[in-house]
């Protein structure tokens, strides 16, 4: 049994006097405990609500979430079920996640307690991301936005989760701070036993981290594999656009390939495969039939 399987999930966007925008449109997924997954794909493709999802964040309108063997559900206001506090998130902003008016060693303490950890420090916690353990009084206007992002990997490992969400955890830190935050988050969960769902749209941090990607494009996942092979062999026509659209410090000032065409409007989505206007190697059937989810859902490798 995986920690985490997403079956089928359905997230719709609503706005009264607005057709309803299906931003995950049929997604699966699964997260093993000890198993870094790297979720890429352009901005608006559905990671983060696909995230948000997984978290009970968001209400879903189809398809299931299990995490360790039950149903996730969406959070309310009452407090929530104590199995589902061990789905923790790192969210993407550093300065919008920490609470300004409190000292960030309280703010830890909240996941220990949650955790009923009498044994760790809040300083213990902030020396595992590679702070100094008496930065726990002062508040978070006092750090910087990479400081501000460990702390908010200490608060959430704090609570001792089996699942770590890291929802774009990187794109708000300069190039010099990306690779080690990301490296971090990979380390700390791998330690603890715990699953990392890390969401990015560089593939090249991926990479580095991650144990098995999975490619996301306008809700749908349309790839998926170890991350050696997905990177040596992709197979879906737009996980090699994101490749090609890598740049390489090659010396000759080589410019990376950029994606043809504009992503698709989520709320009046292609026919067919949802790839195929922009898709260079597009058949006939990619207008009329959608591919059959899987590794690879593409005609280019299914039977039509």
């Amino acid at each position: 049994m995986s920690l985490l399987t997403v079956e089928d999930l359905v997230v719709d966007h609503r706005t009264p006097g607005r057709p309803a925008v299906r931003a995950v449109a049929g997604a699966s997924l699964a997260v093993e405990a000890g198993e870094v997954v790297g979720l890429v794909g352009e901005s608006g493709c559905g990671k983060s609500t696909l995230a948000r999802a997984i978290c009970g964040l968001a209400p879903t309108s189809g398809g299931k979430i299990a995490f360790e063997g039950g149903n996730v559900t969406r959070l309310g206001l009452r407090r929530r079920d104590a199995g589902l506090m061990k789905i923790q998130m790192v969210f993407q902003d550093p300065y919008a996640s920490l609470n300004p008016r409190r000292r960030i060693g309280a703010q830890i303490a909240d996941g220990l307690e949650t955790a009923r950890d009498r044994e760790t420090t809040p300083g213990g916690m902030l020396e595992r991301v590679g702070l100094p353990g008496a930065m726990a009084e002062r508040y978070p206007h006092e750090f910087s936005g990479g400081q501000r992002q460990r702390i908010a990997i200490a608060r959430a490992l704090a609570a001792r989760p089996s699942l770590l969400i890291g929802d774009e955890p990187i794109s708000a830190l300069d190039a010099s701070a990306q690779a080690q935050v990301a490296t971090l988050m990979r380390n700390l969960a791998v330690e603890s036993g715990a699953g990392l769902l890390f969401i990015s749209h560089d593939l090249s941090v991926v990479r580095l981290i991650a144990d098995r990607i999975a490619v996301m494009y306008l809700g749908k996942i349309v790839e998926t594999g170890p991350t050696a092979e997905v990177w040596e062999n992709p197979r879906h026509p737009y996980t090699q656009a994101l490749l090609r659209a890598i740049p390489e410090p090659d010396g000759l000032g080589t410019l990376p390939a950029e994606l043809p065409g504009d992503v698709p409007d989520p709320a009046d989505p292609p026919q067919g495969c949802r790839f195929h206007p922009r898709c260079p190697m597009a058949m006939d059937v990619c207008a009329e039939k959608e591919p059959a989810p899987g590794p690879v859902s593409c005609w280019l490798h299914q039977q039509p």
